[in-house]
Formats: structure tokens, sequence, C-alpha cells
């Protein structure tokens, strides 16, 4: 079982850093402190959602989502013209996640077919018999 207390320091950690590290793109007009107001509910849901065990294909979706999200409040707190980066720190995630979706059942389906060709009979060392 996943202990809340393990989540919350740990989505603690990586709420600061993506404060941190989202304060390096922004001008400096928005601070730290303002970007971790608005990218805290998003963590907090995501925290949320983590504890509460949701599959991991769902919270990947919602945690690309609430990020996106995070990204727009962003932009409505800012006074100034965000960094073209700023679109691209956006849309990553998403569209990772969007890739994974879409390629990981074909690449499943190859592993598991050379598997399956991969696997030989006991004793018989791949050869068919005449």
């Amino acid at each position: 079982m996943r202990h809340p207390i393990d989540a919350a320091i740990m989505f603690t950690a990586l709420w600061v850093l993506a404060s941190m590290a989202l304060d390096i793109l922004t001008p400096k007009e928005l601070t730290a402190i303002m970007i971790g107001e608005a990218i805290a509910p998003a963590v907090l849901l995501a925290a949320l959602l983590y504890v509460l065990r949701y599959p991991l294909v769902d919270f990947t979706i919602m945690f690309a989502t609430l990020w996106l999200v995070a990204t727009m409040s962003i932009e409505l707190i800012s006074p100034t013209q965000l960094s073209p980066l700023m679109i691209i720190a956006a849309f990553v995630p998403a569209g990772l996640i969007g890739s994974w979706l879409h390629f990981w059942p074909r690449i499943r389906k190859v592993a598991v077919e050379r598997s399956e060709a991969a696997e030989t009979p006991p004793g018989q060392l791949g050869t068919k018999p005449p």
C-alpha cells in the first residue's frame, strides 16, 4: 500500500522542483512563489490520484491534463508574455503520453511475437521433423 506521507513528501519535492524549473523559463516578473501557487492544485490532485492507486494509463492521462491546465493558469497570472519554451513545456507531457499510448500496443505485440518465436520445445533444438 502506498503510504500517504510518502506520497506527500514525493509530490511536495516534485512541486518545488517544477516551480523552480518553470521559474527559469518564465520572465523575472513571475516568481517561483507565484508559479508554485498556480500549479499547487494540479499537484495536489495528482498526489490524490496517486494515493488512490489509479491505473497507470489513467493516471498518466490525468497528469498530462493537469499539467496543461497548470501551465494555462501560469499564463493567466503572468504579467508579461511568456517564452515560447513554455508552449513546449506545456505540451511535451501530453505528446509523450499520447505517443506512448499510440505505440505501446504495437511494441508489446512485436515483443510477444519475438519471445514466442525464440522459444523452442525441449529436446528439439528448433528443428522440424521430416
